[in-house]
């Protein structure tokens, strides 16, 4: 029923738009690190994946001082600061024309490569982006001269035109491609954040796994305070600096409304990973699971983090061969970074604790997974699947058609038909520690990391496989193959991404490359539509898990086992209005001000407990489109609240709640022709009300942007705020909103154990508008807590980030009206 309404919902709100369901598909994708020459493209900002001016030696010129977020404050007379924002782009991956620089402080800005200054002013330049005669995109940036005392800084490229917000997935060139909602990418940066044909791209997986976009591969980062941050001047960079923030890895996930997988540093504290799960429990959307991984490929020999646990391992006694003690110390920390989520998360219920290793070695799996009986605490093991055949005889392919044969002849350890065998042994193994499964990377695997050049043999002869349509039949048959040994979860290596010596991995090539020329990118779409969800818990948000066998450990004694030469041991491809925090509390402080809103289960009335029961575990809350909240129709009279989805407020914007017993609280809504039906569950351990001013005691407050426009200021039309006082059960109207006239609004409270129910009835005509099945609403339910008198001690909220919906309605989250 959800999948058909959000394919009418994409063509209610837009004949254009590109619906999207991807809770059936049993396949994810991986991300790539964040570089200037990424051809996935993921932001509108370029200079997000720009490289930092620290980097650009070759082009920066004179003494150059930095801040904290890598933007020169000092530069010396004759010097410039340089950075590289676009590299080596084939020509379409982003649009060419006229892009904006909008920058704060004082200085000058020149350009170089294919951008061209159009018009400069103050704070705002234009310029020209147009590929070359070599078809590529490659653009400089100067800063020539700064102001120390108000430095050059803030520095934004943003390309033209924008996206209609009810479709974040198209771009469009002006407002008469929407329908009264254009958000452009100048005036609206901070609240698109990506790039419309890279969530186009995301939107068919199921999970995306983080590792390249977080940077961790060799990233020696141990303390919190040294985490990539939102306000640093570019994400991109060398091993160990690049790397998304994870309040930009969150909100991709909830736009794409995609469970994604974190694989966290290999030296990150205690501390570390604790305020990184903090922030994924209080900021993803509660229908999303959450794939736990301790860093990447710790047994791969060309990593640090092998390194790293290796000597960890020795250093405690784990075993005397250095490569099982650092199996065994991976296995280790790996238990204990799940058991911090789970610490965090309050149980596992949304949780998939992943452990990975070697496809082709069943007895690293078995270490791995016996090691002190971790796998009685992991949910999933993971491998890496890729096809090749033997590097030594691609070598010595002088044709395409040679190549694939080298790829399927079973007299080749990596094979199809061989690779599809260790699939089967894996398979085996997981079985019997009662595990998943899954694949965390997979595809083909046509490298020789020994080249010099990009065009140097056998390169070229891996391009044009990799654009050949046979290449798509063997990636048909790895899945299925896959599928038939028992295998779950695969998720693809990777998103679009050039074909260069180090790799042809991209399903696309570029990110607007046409489905037709990526025969990898059509088969693995086209095994996910013939294959949906083939495992119980695969879709949807809860959990399946096996029943863990009464292993003999002693049966299962490992030994050690050298590491097959022939395996993938690669340099990485380069050598290896917000709604996430972006206001003037630290992360550290907004943490502060958090937590867990849950409570104890109501049961001393039967009638209202069904909506505050969820309040023990997440509610069960469905999303759409992004991660739009749904509002279903009312189908019988008699129970206004059957189907209702339960959203559970989650944010501290003002004061302090006082852990899980002090306040919590979720809604329900519904609506019909005729109202907007709206109930909000709360549990307080004390009801205070002495204040004139309502929300200074306990109180309930309902915003409501009736039209979904989502504007900065209250538009005095059908922008409302409503206060709920818990004390004299009044309803007022906030000072920003329109007078409603007439129009009767009824509402009730009702009192349940340790807690209280407001139910509200709210007309349609009362909002000014006329409801219709796949419009958007914004909307926010707050509550306001007072615990002893006097002031308000806290404020918990759905979606509002800070305390200003009261005159700011971008700040509502945003619903559906469904069927």
């Amino acid at each position: 029923m959800l999948a058909s309404f959000v394919l009418l919902l994409g063509l209610a709100v837009t004949q254009t738009a590109t619906a999207f369901y991807n809770s059936t598909s049993a396949l994810g994708t991986n991300t790539n690190e964040i570089m200037d020459d990424d051809s996935s493209a993921p932001f509108i900002d370029l200079m997000k994946m720009s490289l930092p001016f620290r980097e650009a030696r070759q082009l920066n010129k004179g003494d150059i001082q930095y801040d904290r977020h890598g933007w020169p404050t000092r530069i010396s007379n004759g010097g410039q600061a340089a950075t590289r924002f676009v590299s080596k782009l084939p020509a379409g991956t982003i649009p060419a024309g006229p892009y904006t620089v909008l920058y704060d402080g004082e200085g000058k800005l020149e350009y170089g490569n294919d951008a061209h200054l159009q018009n400069q002013q103050p704070g705002r330049d234009i310029i020209i982006l147009e590929p070359g005669q070599d078809k590529e995109l490659n653009a400089t940036l100067f800063i020539k001269a700064t102001n120390p005392a108000n430095p050059v800084r803030n520095i934004r490229i943003l390309p033209p035109g924008g996206i209609c917000s009810s479709n974040p997935f198209r771009r469009v060139a002006n407002p008469s491609q929407c329908r009264g909602d254009f958000l452009s990418f100048e005036q609206h940066s901070g609240k698109i954040i990506f790039n419309p044909d890279y969530l186009n791209y995301m939107k068919d997986f199921r999970v995306i796994r983080f590792m390249n976009m977080s940077g961790i591969t060799r990233n020696p980062v141990y303390a919190w305070e040294d985490r990539a941050n939102i306000d640093q001047a570019t994400w991109g960079g060398v091993e160990g600096i690049r790397g998304a923030p994870m309040e930009v890895m969150v909100e991709l996930a909830n736009r794409l409304h995609a469970d994604p997988w974190f694989s966290l540093p290999h030296a990150a504290s205690d501390d570390f990973i604790r305020r990184f799960a903090e922030y994924v429990q209080q900021h993803l959307d509660s229908s999303l699971k959450v794939y736990v991984e301790y860093t990447n490929e710790a047994w791969n020999g060309i990593f640090t983090q092998h390194a790293f646990v290796k000597q960890r391992g020795q250093q405690l006694g784990l075993d005397p061969d250095p490569n099982q003690a650092a199996y065994k110390y991976y296995s280790r920390r790996s238990v204990e970074v799940f058991r911090l989520w789970e610490q965090v998360f309050g149980g596992n219920n949304r949780l998939v604790r992943v452990m990975s290793g070697l496809v082709g070695s069943t007895q690293m799996s078995k270490t791995i997974l016996s090691f002190e009986g971790a796998y009685r605490y992991t949910d999933a093991y993971a491998v890496a699947p890729y096809v090749y055949g033997d590097l030594a005889a691609l070598r010595k392919a002088r044709s395409v058609s040679e190549v694939f044969r080298v790829m399927t002849d079973p007299k080749y350890a990596h094979s199809l038909p061989n690779e599809i065998k260790s699939i089967n042994k894996q398979a085996e193994i997981a079985k019997s520690y009662g595990v998943d499964l899954i694949a965390y990377e997979g595809g083909q695997h046509l490298v020789d990391m020994h080249t010099k050049s990009d065009t140097q043999h056998p390169n070229n002869l891996f391009y044009q496989a990799n654009r050949h349509p046979q290449m798509g039949t063997i990636y048909q048959q790895l899945l299925q193959g896959w599928k038939q040994a028992g295998g779950k979860l695969f998720v693809h290596f990777s998103s679009p991404r050039i074909y260069r010596k180090y790799g042809s991995f991209g399903t696309k090539e570029f990110i607007t490359q046409a489905d037709s020329q990526a025969p990898k990118h059509q088969a693995l779409l086209s095994f996910s539509r013939s294959n949906p969800c083939w495992w119980s818990g695969c879709s949807g948000n809860t959990l399946v898990r096996h029943t863990k066998p009464a292993i003999t450990l002693e049966a299962m004694k490992t030994q050690s086992e050298p590491l097959d030469a022939t395996a993938p041991m690669y340099e990485p491809v380069y050598g290896e209005a917000p709604p996430f925090p972006m206001g003037n509390m630290t992360p550290e402080e907004e943490f502060g001000q958090q937590a867990q809103a849950s409570a104890p289960v109501v049961q001393d009335n039967p009638q209202y407990s069904r909506i505050l029961v969820s309040m023990r575990n997440s509610p069960n809350g469905q999303n759409v489109m992004g991660g739009n909240a749904i509002i279903r129709r009312v189908h019988d009279a008699r129970n206004v609240w059957q189907g209702a989805s339960a959203y559970q407020l989650r944010t501290i914007v003002n004061g302090q709640i006082n852990g899980v017993n002090d306040l919590a609280a979720l809604w329900q809504a519904s609506w019909d022709q005729r109202n907007l039906y709206l109930r909000v569950g709360v549990e307080d351990d004390r009801i205070a009300g002495d204040s004139s001013i309502p929300w200074e005691d306990d109180a309930i407050e309902v915003y409501i942007d009736a039209d979904g426009s989502l504007n900065g200021q209250y538009d005095q039309r059908n922008d409302f705020h409503f206060i709920f006082s818990r004390k004299d059960e009044r309803v007022a109207l906030g000072k920003n909103s329109p007078p409603i006239g007439s129009v009767a609004m009824n509402h009730k409270f009702t009192r349940s154990g340790k807690g209280y129910i407001l139910e509200t009835t709210i007309p349609w005509d009362a909002l000014r508008i006329q409801p219709h099945s796949g419009m958007q609403l914004g909307v926010d339910v707050h509550v306001d807590d007072d615990d002893d008198g006097g002031g308000r001690d806290g404020k918990l909220t759905w979606k509002a980030r800070e305390d200003e919906s009261w005159r700011n309605p971008s700040l509502f989250g945003r619903v559906i009206l469904g069927e």
